[in-house]
């Protein structure tokens, strides 16, 4: 059995910049770019995976120093840029989840977009987990419901959500050796299976997702039952 749904949360670029004595700049060039992604998504697709997310900055990652930050979202503009480039070819369908107050408004705009250009593409969608946090997001979806004045159940609840055209991660992913979610899509991962990796993430290869998708066609997924 194949994941429908891979998620990557990449830990590890700012303990590889130390390790390689490298500047953030160039390590998140190396760990955000275009080639890093679509390597990682064509296996992905070639695997029969149909949506695969990146969380690329978190509501918490604001916390951090303001250089950190800027290089962060030149590598995510710079990302979008590609993406957009190759839209036609790669026909990836786009989509963004996370709160778009704060994302800096040129991003935005083009984050809009390529959501707009790709949305007919069906084969495979890459979504970009921008300014996300799980208690935000249901933070946001609640408000939402209370707005509206309409009582939700699981199954309304999951349609005010970021995630409501997404189908739940079958896989999350973690590099960088740390052993938690850290707030990444809680009511989403409910059944997801969990794939912990030492290995930091500019050094994450397709060998390594390989291994992760192995690791879940072995296992059993009873959902409760």
């Amino acid at each position: 059995m194949v994941p429908k749904h891979i998620a990557i949360i990449p830990d590890g670029n700012r303990r590889w910049a130390k390790s390689k004595r490298f500047s953030l700049l160039n390590t998140y060039k190396t760990a955000g770019s275009y080639e890093k992604a679509k390597k990682l998504g064509e296996y992905a697709k070639k695997c029969g995976v149909k949506y695969i997310s990146i969380w690329a900055f978190s509501t918490e990652n604001w916390k951090r120093d303001k250089n950190e930050i800027r290089f962060a979202f030149k590598t995510i503009e710079k990302f979008i840029d590609s993406l957009a480039k190759n839209a036609e070819r790669d026909k990836y369908r786009f989509a963004h989840i996370g709160n778009q107050n704060k994302i800096p408004k040129t991003i935005l705009d083009k984050i809009k977009k390529l959501e707009k250009k790709t949305r007919n593409f069906k084969e495979f969608t890459f979504i970009l987990c921008l300014n996300y946090g799980g208690r935000d997001e249901i933070i946001r979806a609640v408000n939402k419901a209370i707005k509206n004045k309409k009582k939700v159940n699981e199954k309304s609840f999951k349609k005010i959500l970021d995630t409501k055209e997404i189908p739940d991660p079958d896989l999350i992913i973690r590099t960088g050796g740390e052993k938690r979610l850290s707030g990444f899509m809680p009511f989403q991962s409910m059944y997801s299976e969990l794939y912990f990796i030492d290995k930091l993430f500019p050094d994450f290869s397709n060998s390594d997702l390989k291994k992760a998708i192995d690791s879940f066609n072995k296992r059993k997924r009873n959902y409760g039952k």
